[in-house]
């Protein structure tokens, strides 16, 4: 054998380990889930679970859907993020009651042929609340489809964007459910580091066929401003940092300014697209 081609393997050095009597300890995985606490809600043909949960970053709601398929859908929430669900879904549930009670009296006065028609209620958008945190937001929209009046809830997140849809025979339920877990797990703690933050209320602006919300908000970064258009098949959101905010509102002043001097003749527009012509 060549000696200048071979080489010997290298002598292994392996560390000794002392000796430790008794069974050795189990190693913990960083997504190790501790079950605290599960309601279970059955609303038509769909499951519905509210669990709170235990990881090493602490105690969290987690909200899934199961459908008759064995599909699942699972939304997680902080506890603080709970409360404000909880609070923005007690809204949308007083919302539908004056619904259904003004459903009925206009019902039991106009007949058959004044009914509105189907195709202007489908899929149609009654009211939405945005609930903004780092990293995640939430949107709660009551809708009406033929089937009914019905929940949306969404989280959106960087990675992905997870729905659920909860008919209202389930929204109380599902009310009483998170209002029951929030009753014995959260004691309040976050909400009372926030308090010294005091953030104006949100503001919405509706025309032609969206609505703008105006949310304030803030991170470990500071506060902000998040505008969110919503539209009966979409939404998109742009976020301000507070300290840019003065220029913001100048640009816009600006331009509502500059806008309002001009005039547009809108009637070559609408002969193009209908066939419009000025008498």
């Amino acid at each position: 054998m060549n000696p200048l081609l071979y080489r010997p393997p290298p002598n292994p050095h392996f560390p000794m380990m002392p000796y430790l009597p008794g069974p050795l300890p189990q190693r913990r995985d960083i997504q190790e889930e501790e079950d605290l606490a599960s309601v279970a809600l059955q609303v038509q043909k769909k499951r519905f679970y509210v669990d709170v949960k235990k990881n090493r970053r602490g105690i969290f709601m987690k909200i899934a859907e199961v459908s008759s398929d064995g599909r699942k859908a699972r939304i997680l929430l902080t506890l603080q993020a709970a409360v404000e669900i909880k609070d923005k879904l007690k809204d949308l549930i007083d919302v539908l009651e004056e619904i259904k009670s003004t459903d009925e009296n206009s019902a039991a006065l106009n007949s058959d042929e004044t009914k509105t028609p189907e195709l202007q209620v489908a899929n149609s958008l009654i009211k939405s609340h945005v609930v903004n945190y780092p990293y995640r937001r939430y949107f709660l929209d009551l809708k009406r489809n033929k089937r009914g009046h019905f929940l949306r809830l969404t989280m959106l997140s960087t990675m992905n964007r997870i729905q659920i849809a909860i008919p209202s025979q389930g929204m109380l339920d599902l009310y009483n459910a998170i209002n029951e877990m929030l009753g014995k797990w959260w004691d309040g703690s976050e909400a009372n580091d926030n308090k010294s933050v005091n953030l104006p209320e949100s503001k919405s602006l509706r025309f032609d066929n969206r609505t703008l919300y105006f949310d304030s908000s803030f991170n470990r970064f500071g506060a902000y401003l998040r505008i969110s258009e919503v539209r009966t098949a979409s939404r998109t959101a742009i976020t301000i940092p507070g300290r840019s905010l003065t220029r913001f509102r100048d640009i816009i002043n600006g331009l509502a300014e500059d806008l309002s001097n001009v005039k547009v003749n809108v009637y070559p527009f609408l002969s193009i697209y209908t066939g419009y012509q000025k008498c």
